[in-house]
């Protein structure tokens, strides 16, 4: 299981180049994976693609490094290989209202998405360096993306039993302690206009080039 020190062990391995908070938190998202034993098979636009579920872990190439994960402005897609069970997951985030959305989806017809949202100012420093010595609160962080994320990833991925579970929303608790609970919106892949920054629109397909959650790029 991944901890705060594995976490912040690879970033430092990795020596990433962050522009802003954003790319911050999502690397961190990006670390906690791989600390946890996950391999990077894509990252960045060739992560996007609509066809990037449909490979097996037999056919991928080879782990990647870290090239090209933060071309895009606002928005992340890393796709892994689970070396315990050789599927693929495919994980994708959104960067609105200082917030970034998470969404994971494992491979396979019965696999549900998940959905967990990020406040970035609260595990993101106010200092304007380039590197991660602002990051705090990553043993919080690396709690809610175990919890809300990866098991949720490995119970759907081997079972489908878990319907009564939302696919739509999920919560996360303030950082210090408070007991404030967040309660997201629908993930990354449900909204359909960056521009509409209020109460996300009923209809899916936000992005449909590149979150196509919903439809048979993930089947």
């Amino acid at each position: 299981m991944a901890n705060e020190k594995s976490v912040m062990a690879v970033i430092r391995v990795a020596r990433p180049s962050f522009r802003n908070k954003n790319d911050k938190v999502a690397f961190a998202v990006h670390a906690f994976f791989l600390a946890s034993g996950y391999v990077p098979i894509a990252t960045g636009p060739p992560a996007f693609s609509d066809s990037a579920l449909s490979s097996s872990f037999s056919t991928c190439d080879e782990e990647v490094g870290t090239d090209q994960w933060n071309e895009l402005d606002e928005e992340y897609a890393f796709l892994y290989a689970n070396p315990e069970n050789k599927k693929l997951v495919l994980v994708k985030c959104l960067v609105i209202n200082h917030k970034l959305l998470v969404d994971a989806l494992a491979q396979g017809s019965s696999s549900e998405t998940v959905h967990l949202q990020i406040n970035v100012d609260d595990y993101v420093g106010e200092s304007n360096n380039n590197g991660s010595s602002n990051l705090k609160n990553l043993e919080t962080l690396v709690k809610s993306l175990d919890t809300q994320v990866l098991c949720k990833l490995d119970t759907c991925s081997s079972s489908n039993s878990n319907k009564a579970s939302s696919s739509i929303t999920s919560t996360t608790t303030e950082p210090g302690g408070t007991g404030r609970i967040y309660l997201s919106w629908p993930g990354a892949g449900m909204y359909t206009a960056r521009g509409d920054y209020g109460a996300p629109p009923p209809a899916p397909g936000f992005f449909a080039d590149r979150f196509a959650w919903n439809g048979s790029a993930f089947m």
